[in-house]
């Protein structure tokens, strides 16, 4: 793609794939690093660093078999291409990001939390679009991976080496969803202790194992009694409606019973385990400057 092909006879024109070249050569001074780098052959590389230094007429490096050295017009060329192309690389991504805009995800019971911090954002950037995705339980973090979303709102904490984790943006206290006809849906609460031999509905297995540490209730009771996993669910209707059915019970919060709901389904205060926290989370390879831009606003509106 040419970079500049318009302009007077002093103009020089270049192309992307010739500065590139240059500029990662000049980092690396070795032409199999940079072909490495550049994920191209050697000789491609070799091929456009002539061309570069025909359209300049000079020579950019000096080559021998044992090193690869700036010649001082290379050096020259360097000094003033270098913050040139990563600023113009900069306001190409910037503008790219603003016209994608912002795409968040939420796992269903968090689909509300971010509200405030969108609205926000919009009347801070009207230009910018802001589109919300759901995400999987059952492979929550995949469209981060994918660059289909920007970031996530999801339960709290996150260890994965390759996501990088912002504010908690909410906690919700704890609810046990039971089936109406179940006794311990007449009880003012439950405790984790009265779990006790109660069948309990199991996480997705896929689902991430700091979650199954946290979020979900553990296998047994603070007294070491036995806590039995029913069947898994791996969607919130597919919960309600085991629970519905007296397949077993559901720890939860009032995140879910604000927005699901199932009319054999009764949701009961929870004691035993602490809040569950929404968090903000994105890839760490994410180029969006608006990523840390939203994680701010919703620090501020949480």
């Amino acid at each position: 793609m040419g970079l500049m092909h318009e302009g007077g006879p002093d103009r020089v024109p270049l192309e992307q794939a010739e500065v590139e070249v240059f500029l990662a050569l000049a980092g690396e001074l070795h032409f199999g690093r940079t072909a490495e780098r550049l994920r191209i052959s050697q000789p491609r590389v070799s091929q456009l660093l002539r061309s570069l230094e025909r359209r300049i007429g000079g020579r950019l490096f000096e080559r021998s078999s044992r090193r690869v050295a700036l010649t001082p017009l290379g050096e020259r060329l360097l000094e003033g291409a270098a913050p040139a192309y990563d600023a113009l690389v900069l306001a190409l991504t910037d503008a790219r990001n603003i016209a994608r805009g912002l795409r968040i995800g939420f796992l269903g019971p968090f689909f509300s939390t971010l509200d405030a911090a969108i609205a926000a954002f919009r009347e801070r950037h009207p230009a910018c679009q802001v589109r919300t995705v759901q995400s999987s339980w059952t492979d929550p973090f995949a469209r981060l991976r994918t660059g289909e979303i920007d970031l996530l709102v999801c339960p709290w904490p996150v260890e994965q080496d390759d996501l990088r984790t912002g504010p908690v943006v909410a906690e919700y206290p704890r609810l046990l969803a039971v089936a109406a006809s179940d006794p311990l849906a007449a009880r003012p609460s439950v405790d984790l202790e009265d779990l006790a031999g109660v069948r309990v509905i199991a996480a997705p297995p896929s689902g991430p194992p700091e979650w199954l540490r946290s979020f979900w209730p553990p296998d047994r009771t603070p007294a070491g009694r036995p806590i039995p996993r029913a069947g898994q669910a791996r969607t919130e209707p597919e919960m309600l409606s085991l629970v519905a059915q007296g397949a077993g019970v559901f720890v939860t919060s009032t995140a879910m019973a604000r927005h699901f709901s199932h009319p054999g389904v009764a949701f009961v205060p929870f004691t035993g385990l602490p809040p569950s926290r929404a968090v903000l989370v994105w890839h760490a390879g994410n180029p969006n400057r608006r990523v840390a831009e939203f994680a701010e606003i919703a620090a501020g509106t949480a």
